[in-house]
């Protein structure tokens, strides 16, 4: 039976726009890429709210990977929606809209079964409504917690609270550097490890990932395409992927636990960069998963 692991996050509609084409109104949000990423490797239960607007269709990819669904709230009103556009090369995003609409209220309330969960992954949210979430879990023997540019600059306070409650902390290159003022990223991680966090792990877009934590530095590479469609929704599917996996073990605190989630989080970030969506991400077929792990670390070795 697949350990349970608590996600917590939006549940969005995205509109896109690239060199490839549009995708009007597909599911997005850091806690669906998350917790599908997650359910190939744990039992994912979400949290987060949703509009009317929000159909069985719409719900029909959690479904599918087993996802538990049970405490996405529907709320009158329209769902989070959120717009943009990329570059040629998919590395930089423009945002044209973001409506909030139902999501501005969210207020996360945990189930008495959710409160016991031991593994806990705080997608991009606000800090405070992540501190609310780990006063309301009990005992977790993970919490990984996710962030952006925007909470660094608006909730500072608040996210410095959560970080001294973090075992794994991801953020990108760029959050890193605004959040410790250091633009060596081995100088920011460490002076984020000073902040609180256990681990750091710091998402490095097409450049792959890297580790800062007492138990070493290490830096991974990406998983190599040779076609990249769309690459919304990479990160949060690293940070869930990886997130699941360490919940899978009964010990997830050591060098090489760590350093293997970051090589499956890498990975799965190459399904999800396949499609526009969740799509590629929730139709991955038995030993797919493995079978890119093995190219991986094939593409690793000397």
């Amino acid at each position: 039976m697949k350990n349970r692991v608590l996600v917590v996050g939006s549940v969005a509609f995205d509109s896109v726009e690239n060199s490839h084409g549009k995708a009007e109104r597909v599911l997005g949000g850091a806690a669906s890429y998350s917790s599908i990423s997650a359910s190939y490797f744990a039992a994912p239960s979400i949290v987060a709210v949703v509009g009317t607007d929000f159909t069985a269709k719409d719900k029909a990819p959690f479904k599918k990977c087993g996802v538990d669904i049970s405490g996405l709230e529907v709320k009158d009103g329209k769902t989070f929606h959120w717009g943009g556009s990329y570059d040629k090369d998919l590395k930089n995003a423009t945002t044209h809209f973001t409506d909030l609409n139902v999501f501005q209220d969210f207020n996360p309330v945990l189930s008495e079964e959710q409160k016991n969960a031991k593994a806990v992954f705080l997608a991009n949210i606000d800090p405070e409504l992540q501190l609310s979430v780990l006063k309301q879990v009990k005992n977790p023997k993970l919490v990984a917690c996710d962030t952006m540019n925007y909470w660094i600059s608006s909730r500072k306070e608040a996210l410095l609270k959560v970080l001294k409650k973090t075992d794994l902390f991801f953020l990108n290159e760029a959050e890193a550097r605004q959040l410790t003022g250091e633009y060596n990223l081995i100088t920011a991680g460490k002076k984020i490890l000073k902040l609180g966090a256990k681990h750091v792990i710091i998402k490095l877009g097409p450049n792959g990932s890297m580790l800062v934590s007492k138990l070493g530095i290490v830096q991974f590479p990406p998983f190599v395409l040779e076609h990249v469609y769309d690459t919304t929704g990479a990160g949060d599917t690293f940070g869930g992927g990886a997130t699941g996996y360490l919940a899978s073990l009964r010990k997830w605190d050591t060098l090489a636990a760590i350093k293997r989630a970051m090589m499956i989080g890498n990975v799965m970030a190459s399904f999800t960069i396949e499609s526009f969506s969740v799509k590629r991400l929730a139709s991955i077929k038995n030993g797919e998963i493995e079978k890119r792990l093995k190219e991986y670390t094939s593409m690793l070795r000397f």
